[in-house]
Parts: structure tokens; sequence; C-alpha cells
């Protein structure tokens, strides 16, 4: 009789304990945009990525806008810009992969964020200093050593992106339950390509003020724009290093028992 009383109580226990689980699983699967947000981690997670998201698109607008340029940039045609590309895409491509998973294996996760959007911030500065090597070619042309230059710092820069955005991705998705996650990647998708949009439309009338209004010296042009954007770059290196880090201690609870049980 006892055993019987026994069975019955455990199934019992188990029936409430799976009732319990199917409603929480429930509420989680009716996560919402707005419930998201008022995670104040997850927020400042996709606020980070969304703003170093617009840094890199106003550099992809920038850069050919100041290659092209005979005032405040280099003055070279497109197949030269083209050669500089694919010279930067050859070095990320063998590059990136060692370049990241030796820094996330030395620093982690949050260690890696904070290295590439500081990192970010000179070599952005670095790019309008190209006009130095540059000034003895013709009408034009780019010389190797400005395009040597110009292809290493690119591919650098282009790396160190690619650290930040990597590791942020996967933080970002450790401060929600596994359950949300698809919502939440929605939503960083959502916000991450409208800064994308309007980094062209930023930089594109930065470019136009900085060398046609009469205000800046053009020759000076390259370095006001470059400045600018590195600027929204430290921007997003200053809560990488302060509230990313406050936050990197705040896990989710589910996602800690996804840990320990892996373990």
């Amino acid at each position: 009789m006892s055993h019987v009383i026994h069975h019955k109580t455990t199934a019992l226990i188990d029936k409430d304990k799976y009732s319990q689980q199917e409603s929480a699983s429930s509420t989680e699967a009716t996560a919402t945009m707005a419930s998201l947000w008022s995670r104040p981690d997850t927020r400042i997670h996709l606020i980070v990525y969304w703003v170093f998201s617009f840094v890199m698109s106003c550099i992809d607008e920038s850069f050919p806008l100041f290659c092209i340029s005979k005032e405040a940039g280099l003055g070279i045609s497109e197949a030269s810009i083209g050669k500089i590309l694919s010279g930067s895409g050859i070095i990320f491509a063998v590059c990136q992969y060692f370049v990241y998973t030796a820094i996330v294996n030395r620093v982690g996760l949050y260690g890696s964020i904070k290295v590439g959007s500081i990192i970010v911030v000179p070599l952005i500065l670095l790019i309008p200093l190209s006009r130095l090597f540059n000034r003895d070619s013709e009408e034009g042309e780019i010389s190797w050593t400005t395009l040597l230059y110009l292809s290493v710092v690119f591919a650098v820069l282009r790396i160190f992106g690619l650290v930040f955005f990597s590791s942020i991705t996967v933080t970002t998705n450790r401060t929600v339950p596994a359950s949300q996650r698809a919502t939440m990647n929605g939503l960083s998708m959502l916000g991450g390509s409208a800064t994308k949009g309007l980094g062209p439309v930023f930089a594109g009338y930065l470019v136009a003020f900085s060398v046609t209004s009469g205000v800046i010296p053009p020759q000076a042009g390259g370095f006001v724009i470059f400045s600018v954007v590195a600027f929204f770059a430290f921007m997003v290196a200053i809560p990488s290093f302060t509230l990313l880090e406050t936050f990197s201690y705040q896990a989710c609870p589910e996602t800690e028992q996804e840990s320990a049980h892996k373990v």
C-alpha cells in the first residue's frame, strides 16, 4: 500500500513540475520586443551593437568617396580602389580566423569586445594618412606603398570589426533564455539594418560638407571625415569597457542552468 501511495505522490509531483515548466515555457515563448527591450542587459548590448554597425557602414561609404576625391582624398580611379579592396580582402580571409580565436582564447568574449572596439578607433584615423604616401604618384594612380598601406589598415580594421561583432552576438544571446533568442535576434537585426541604412546617409552628407562647404579647408576634409567616424567608434568603446563588463556578471538564469547541465 505504501508503495502505491509513493508512486501516486511521485506522479502528482512530476505532473505539477511539468505544468510549471509548461507554463514558464509558454510565458517565455510569448516574449515581445518590448519585453526584451525592458531587460537592461539586453538593451545595452543591442545599443552597442547597433552603434558599431552604424560606424562600420559609415566607413564603407566614406572610404571610396575619400579615395575618389581629388581635394580631400587620394584622387585615384575606381580600378585602384578595387586593388585596395582586393588586397585587404585577401589579408582578411587568411588572418581573420586565427586572430579571432587567439584573442577569444586569451581574453574571453567580453575582453575581445573591448579589444575590437578600442583598436578600431586608431585604425580609422590612420586612413587619411595615406595621402602622405601618394603625393608623388601620377594623377588617378596609386603607389605601391599606398596600396600596401591601405590594404593592411583596411584588413586589420575588418578583422577587429569581426572580432567585435562575433563576440557581442554571442554575449547578447546569453542575456535572454533560449526560448526568447529568436525574438531577440529579430530585434537585433531590425535595429542593425536601420543603423546600417543611416550610415551611408550620414557619411554622404559628412563627406559633402567636409569637401565643398568652404568651412573646412578641402585638404583637411579627409581628416575631418574620419575623425568624426572615429569619435562614434570611441563612443562604442566606452560602454564596452564599462557597462558590458558590469552586465557580464549578470547572466540569464536559464543560460547558467544550460551551462551547468552541459558540464
